[in-house]
């Protein structure tokens, strides 16, 4: 079979606990003909050192020393250095199975297809393995764009992250990574697909996501837990933006709407208990985006989110005016032991 070299870019930031585990996973791959590209994102810890140690130990890996502007825009760098026709990607505290290019790039070239995709399994921190799915045929599967793009959409069995798949790289010519944007950065992913011919999907478990204490999905600062759900909120309003203008794909629309509804009410909850970490421009910018969505009692959301709804239809003010009585009314009632309810709505 044909070995086309294949980029492997991995953004590291402050990861020098795992980042050795990441890339022995690389670097012990069946498949050979790789260009490892560690795009050091700003790290203040030995992560940067690490990454040069393993340049000087490996001749395919390359080293690339950057200021820290998030993981989205280390992709980036890693794409825009990239030296393959193919490239993929694996966050630095994840790991890789020892023939996961091997058999993908198989499937993708077998296939002519534009993006190869597998499944992914979870592991805690006390070693506890996650699997999604308990039971797997090991099947091979291709899908044209539409269905594709409607799977990752549905974001269920076919899922978002960005490091499960390989890419031909001309599919990121036209591909915008959002700048800044700590969480939901991988919904970028529909554009891709959109872009592809045709996708093939191998349904077994190749990729290990590590799940640990003080990554950027488990941070307990308030301020960085309101960025990762306003981030959030932002990437389904682009996701959604996205459906409503290609009509092929509006079987996912009342999914994709529904989705961003649930988070942008809550982000103006929170920014409601939060007043003192927000601007009233970014709650106002927040409340138009709810506003632009149309909506009906018929739609699958919570009470309380409807009635959330109907009340910034009528005036954003109003919502605000509302929801600031009632946050001081569960204050109290939670500080006299009457109820015990939470106030915010975090990822």
């Amino acid at each position: 079979m044909n070995q086309p070299l294949l980029s492997v870019i991995v953004p590291c930031y402050n990861v020098e606990k795992y980042v050795n585990k990441c890339i022995l996973s690389i670097v012990g791959q069946t498949y050979t003909n790789l260009e490892i590209l560690l795009i050091d994102d700003g790290s203040t810890d030995n992560t940067g050192k690490i990454c040069d140690e393993w340049q000087e130990r490996d001749p395919r890996i390359r080293v690339i020393h950057k200021q820290n502007e998030g993981t989205s825009y280390a992709r980036k760098t890693g794409v825009e250095n990239a030296s393959a026709d193919y490239v993929t990607f694996v966050d630095a505290d994840d790991w890789i199975d020892t023939n996961m290019y091997a058999d993908m790039l198989a499937a993708l070239l077998t296939t002519n297809s534009d993006i190869a995709h597998c499944d992914f399994c979870i592991v805690n921190e006390d070693g506890r393995t996650e699997h999604r799915v308990q039971e797997r045929n090991a099947t091979i599967k291709t899908m044209g764009r539409i269905e594709g793009v409607i799977m990752v959409l549905e974001d269920n069995y076919w899922r978002t992250h960005l490091g499960l798949k390989i890419y031909k790289k001309t599919l990121f010519e036209h591909i915008e990574f959002p700048k800044g944007r700590v969480y939901g950065e991988d919904m970028i992913i529909h554009d891709l697909f959109h872009l592809a011919s045709q996708s093939v999907f191998l349904d077994k478990e190749y990729y290990y996501y590590f799940v640990r204490s003080g990554s950027i999905s488990r941070q307990e600062d308030i301020r960085k837990k309101m960025k990762n759900t306003s981030d959030f909120s932002d990437a389904c309003y682009d996701r959604y933006s996205f459906v409503k203008r290609h009509p092929e794909y509006h079987g996912a629309l009342p999914h994709i709407k529904n989705l961003t509804i649930f988070w942008n009410v809550r982000v103006l909850r929170n920014m409601i208990v939060y007043p003192q970490l927000i601007t009233d421009k970014q709650f106002d910018l927040k409340a138009e985006q709810l506003r632009n969505i149309p909506f009906n009692k018929e739609d699958n959301l919570e009470l309380e989110d409807k009635i959330d709804m109907y009340m910034l239809k009528i005036s954003p003010t109003l919502f605000k005016f509302l929801k600031t009585i009632n946050k001081k009314a569960i204050r109290i009632t939670n500080k006299l032991k009457i109820t015990d309810k939470y106030l915010e709505y975090f990822i």
